[in-house]
């Protein structure tokens, strides 16, 4: 296939979601990347709801819900406290990320996406392409292909400034999930994150502010976390990878078009970063169907300002311990307002729904600790 209609650098999860979205729209597809599938990545192995639903409209749920648990929201817990919020809207699904990627190969082989597999696009700046000796003349090149995008590089994008990066590490363990939520542990160097898997296992991703601690120094730090995981045979190696957020100033450029990490990355504590990229590819599809890549740009800003707003929220509130004891403890005090909060974060929810009077009581738990004592709201 010399002349696709869209040429996708990057053959992960997002970029085989866009794949099968154009494809679906009646286009022809190539996907090439560099590595042999399936394709296995540090994940936190979770799609929130939104996430779900995007799958849902792609074809590919029904055989990613046989393969994955679901859970019902999120618990941030430290020190014995916690609290508890839940989706009001759908489920989230823990989902092992390489069988993610096949079920997604199974469905982009389906709907006739054309796939390249070992293979690496060389690029020029005008957004030329050539594999394998030959030239590509693609209508649309889209770049899938990462935080450290050839794509973007190539093309002259220009990315802002990244804060501060942080290090996420990986790993399962043969243990029954304990929990119907993901768990959030909290600590002031960074974060332990507990996805319930199937078949009796569970994900647990560590991430720091400071890159260097080893995997066991991380979960040393969440007493609660290392207790529960106290003999626990691990199923899988230690896996690294770079978190934190990062933009670009665009995302569509002439005929080149960057989705997924390639875009810009939310912080990995959000949870957000495959059920995004999946309603981008979606967004995308629609843009690309329509001949105005700029429709897709509006879209991408609309999707990920919310959830840079909420990592930076999240991590600053957790920057502190007592601060963290207080939005604890108000948060217990105030289950239906973590609920509301929960839905704006999955984009399920709108900031008008949120009641006043949960607000106002969250508030004044929160600068006056002690005055309210946990579950004071009735759910």
């Amino acid at each position: 296939m010399d002349a696709p209609d869209a040429l996708i650098v990057g053959g992960g999860p997002v970029g085989l979601a866009a794949a099968i979205a154009l494809r679906m729209r009646g286009g022809e597809v190539l996907v090439a990347d560099r590595a042999r599938p399936p394709i296995d990545k540090p994940c936190g192995e979770g799609l929130m709801p939104e996430g779900a639903a995007a799958l849902r409209s792609l074809g590919v749920w029904s055989d990613c819900a046989r393969a994955s648990t679901p859970f019902f929201g999120i618990r941030f817990t430290e020190d014995g406290r916690h609290a508890d919020g839940r989706f009001t809207d759908g489920q989230g699904a823990g989902i092992r990320r390489i069988e993610l990627h096949r079920r997604l190969l199974d469905r982009a082989a389906e709907v006739g996406v054309t796939m390249r597999w070992n293979e690496t696009v060389r690029l020029d700046r005008g957004g030329g392409a050539e594999l394998d000796g030959r030239k590509v003349a693609a209508r649309w090149l889209i770049g899938a292909d990462g935080r450290e995008s050839a794509v973007r590089r190539a093309t002259g994008f220009a990315e802002v400034a990244q804060p501060a990066r942080r290090a996420g590490v990986r790993r399962h363990f043969a243990i029954p999930a304990w929990s119907d939520l993901v768990e959030v542990h909290w600590h002031d160097d960074g974060q332990a994150v507990v996805t319930p898997l199937p078949s009796g296992e569970i994900c647990v991703s560590a991430f720091a502010n400071r890159p260097g601690p080893r995997f066991d120094d991380s979960i040393a730090r969440h007493p609660e976390l290392r207790r529960r995981l106290a003999g626990a045979r691990p199923t899988s190696a230690v896996r690294g990878a770079i978190s934190g957020s990062s933009s670009v100033t665009s995302v569509a450029r002439g005929r080149v078009l960057l989705i997924g990490d390639a875009a810009g990355a939310v912080d990995a504590i959000t949870g957000q970063g495959l059920s995004l990229g999946f309603r981008q590819a979606i967004a995308l599809a629609d843009a690309l169907a329509a001949g105005d890549p700029a429709r897709y740009q509006r879209a991408h800003r609309a999707f990920v300002q919310t959830a840079r707003r909420m990592a930076r929220l999240m991590l600053a509130a957790g920057a502190r311990h007592a601060w963290r004891r207080r939005i604890l403890d108000a948060l217990g005090a105030y289950p239906r307002l973590f609920d509301h909060m929960l839905g704006i974060h999955t984009g399920t929810g709108a900031l008008r729904n949120l009641p006043l009077g949960a607000i106002a009581g969250f508030c004044a738990c929160v600068a006056a600790p002690g005055l309210f004592k946990a579950g004071s709201e009735a759910r």
